[in-house]
């Protein structure tokens, strides 16, 4: 490991998110996402934007393949999502970092063990996963708190270590869904500080938010969703 931050964010993957023409619905004929059209360039932070039952987490979910388009393209570092085998699919998402709203860690593992799973199911040696586990929670700032159940934490500690569990494979691509929407404003600034962070060191990020306040005090390009149809925009000063 030889970059920043223990390796993290390697410029060896040369990235770019391409989405063209993509539709979707859950029962027609009513469309969730009508012929959307975007690119993501590697190194950008970008914002995924719009009210309520816009799509965005469904476009979210899109991006890495939890869920399928009627029609349209997405491809990320020039795979092909609609076309790849689910194998290859499968290698792309190990080089993803995602980070839910609700967190989703396991409830009775530890701070340490939920942020070293990923690299464990990879077979990594064990002296590097403590090294590398370490290293990525104090990065976000929850190094103290390895020992301890997600239920003994603050939702501010959660989201930190959902954030660190998203990075500790290295990725050039965080997908982000909303991650400071449970958060108090104070908190919220911290995650969003961590965010900005992993951006400067090289890593792509698609931040899915609604919360207007935040888009104007963190200035990114917006892809901006309203009843299915996107626009891109620049908040302005």
């Amino acid at each position: 490991m030889t970059g920043p931050l223990y390796g993290l964010f390697s410029q060896s993957w040369r990235r770019m998110i391409s989405v063209s023409n993509l539709n979707k619905s859950y029962s027609h004929p009513d469309m969730v996402l009508k012929d959307v059209s975007f690119k993501v360039k590697k190194g950008e932070f970008v914002y995924l934007s719009g009210p309520s039952g816009a799509g965005k987490t469904t476009l979210f979910r899109l991006l890495f393949a939890d869920l399928k388009p009627d029609s349209g393209q997405i491809e990320v570092d020039g795979l092909d999502l609609m076309r790849a085998q689910p194998s290859r699919i499968a290698r792309l998402r190990r080089r993803m970092g995602i980070v839910f709203q609700d967190y989703k860690l396991i409830p009775n593992y530890t701070v340490f063990d939920n942020v070293a799973l990923a690299l464990e199911i990879a077979g990594t040696p064990r002296r590097l996963i403590q090294k590398t586990v370490w290293q990525v929670l104090k990065v976000v700032g929850v190094e103290r708190q390895l020992d301890r159940l997600p239920p003994q934490l603050s939702g501010g500690e959660q989201q930190r270590v959902a954030i660190a569990r998203a990075l500790v494979n290295d990725p050039q691509l965080i997908l982000a869904d909303e991650p400071t929407g449970n958060l108090d404003y104070e908190i919220a600034n911290e995650i969003m500080n961590i965010f900005n962070y992993i951006n400067s060191q090289g890593a792509t990020v698609v931040m899915v938010t609604h919360n207007r306040a935040l888009l104007q005090r963190f200035k990114r390009k917006v892809f901006y969703l309203d009843q299915g149809i996107l626009q891109a925009y620049v908040w302005p000063d």
